[in-house]
């Protein structure tokens, strides 16, 4: 509200009202004028933001009284009368006089969020990494940050880069609050990818969701099933991975007349059918992929406790490993996590398997497949050699290979049942080796 030749008490006042009732995003009220910002905190019906409180004699003494007496939070700027601090160790001791001074005026913790202070790098080579060090320090204190990013590009090429790098460097030094353009494109990515980076997004799932285009919001989702026949809403939920929804789901289906037989068929496996279809599509990746399993498995369990006569949850017993001098097991884990929870038996037997150790579990388990992945070229043969060595004990399950250097050629030159490449093909291909 600060132009020129306007009233700003009046026009804060008139605009914290109006905006109030559009919104229930907590404000930022940005004045240097102390009426004008007492206008805007009398008239906000919640918890405002004051933007900002620096170090500066006049502001401390006009706008913490406001911030404690409207029950404020401030922005902690680290500026002096003197102007701009110097070093990281300046930065920091303003903004230790600044909380000192604001809990002396009676606010306390939970009261303050500070500005890193970004400064432009075309004028300071040392501008980005003094923003990295402040955050750094500041959230070690256990503070959140906040801050402006574009001015870091200021008089650079190609600024939208530069921004959304010192973007996400930022986010992994601490940053909490970045102000930052919303419409921006590659700022947008960034937030995303280093959301998934730095655990805030498990397993990448929402970046996963925003690059497939499938992000529903979960209430849409919620009332998407809501008009659905319960079989129905029962697929759809095991395809968002609603875990908290499967079992009043499965509850529902079976108060409804429908046999575990039927659920099973018509929601869980169709289910995972359409997801086996969108994974090889791309339009759904491995951490939905993950979530939709989690959720499948918890329906199943459910299914197996409410009618434990049935024996709609064991479709097959597999015997999983990687084979001898193999120790990467991460396809393996997969594929092994999809065919537990899609109603196999599963014997994982670990990673660099003796040929022995497999055909053994084979046939004391009576297991219907074998799965055996190879991640090397170097222990592709053991793929041969366990695949022999089953055939001469007259095991008669089937054999399911996969790995990165594996091919449908090589599979079928081992002879091999199937090649999986894949965990969703995994658990398609298992369930056609058991109809076999």
């Amino acid at each position: 509200m600060g132009v020129g030749g306007i009233d700003q008490t009046a026009a804060m006042k008139k605009a914290i009202t109006e905006i109030a009732q559009l919104t229930d995003a907590p404000l930022a009220i940005d004045t240097s004028d102390p009426e004008a910002l007492e206008a805007g905190l009398r008239a906000y019906p919640g918890r405002a933001l004051i933007n900002s409180v620096s170090a500066e004699k006049e502001r401390l003494e006009k706008f913490l009284p406001l911030a404690k007496k409207y029950g404020a939070a401030i922005l902690c700027l680290p500026l002096t009368d003197g102007g701009l601090p110097k070093s990281v160790e300046e930065r920091l001791g303003h903004v230790h006089t600044i909380i000192e001074r604001a809990k002396a005026a009676g606010l306390r913790e939970g009261d303050f969020l500070v500005d890193a202070l970004v400064m432009t790098l075309s004028a300071d080579e040392k501008a980005a990494k003094s923003v990295f060090e402040t955050l750094r320090q500041v959230t070690a204190e256990g503070l959140p940050t906040t801050m402006g990013l574009s001015n870091i590009s200021f008089g650079l090429p190609n600024r939208p880069l530069i921004n959304a790098t010192f973007f996400a460097m930022c986010l992994a030094a601490g940053l909490t609050a970045p102000i930052m353009n919303p419409y921006d494109e590659k700022m947008q990515e960034a937030l995303s990818a280093a959301a998934a980076l730095l655990g805030k997004d498990p397993c990448g799932l929402k970046y996963s969701q925003n690059e497939a285009n499938l992000a529903v919001p979960k209430a849409a989702a919620a009332m998407k099933t809501t008009d659905l026949p319960v079989l129905e809403a029962l697929k759809q939920t095991v395809i968002s991975g609603e875990k908290d929804e499967v079992v009043p789901l499965i509850d529902k289906a079976l108060a409804e007349g429908h046999d575990p037989n039927t659920i099973t068929e018509k929601a869980l496996t169709a289910a995972m059918t359409d997801i086996g279809e969108d994974f090889g599509a791309g339009r759904m990746f491995l951490p939905q992929v993950l979530l939709s399993a989690e959720t499948m498995r918890e329906a199943f369990n459910h299914l197996q406790a409410a009618a434990p006569e049935t024996e709609t949850v064991k479709k097959g017993t597999v015997v999983l490993a990687t084979v001898k001098g193999d120790v990467h097991d991460l396809g393996k884990n997969i594929v092994g996590a999809l065919l537990k929870n899609s109603g196999f038996e599963l014997i994982d037997l670990g990673r660099d398997v003796d040929s022995e150790e497999i055909v053994k579990a084979a046939l004391e388990k009576q297991a219907d497949i074998v799965g055996l992945c190879a991640l090397m070229t170097t222990t592709m043969v053991q793929i041969d050699k366990v695949i022999a060595d089953l055939r001469e004990a007259g095991s008669k399950a089937k054999v399911m290979v996969g790995g990165a250097c594996l091919t449908q050629d090589y599979a079928d030159s081992a002879g091999a049942d199937a090649y999986a490449k894949d965990g969703v093909a995994a658990v398609k291909l298992a369930e056609k080796l058991i109809e076999k």
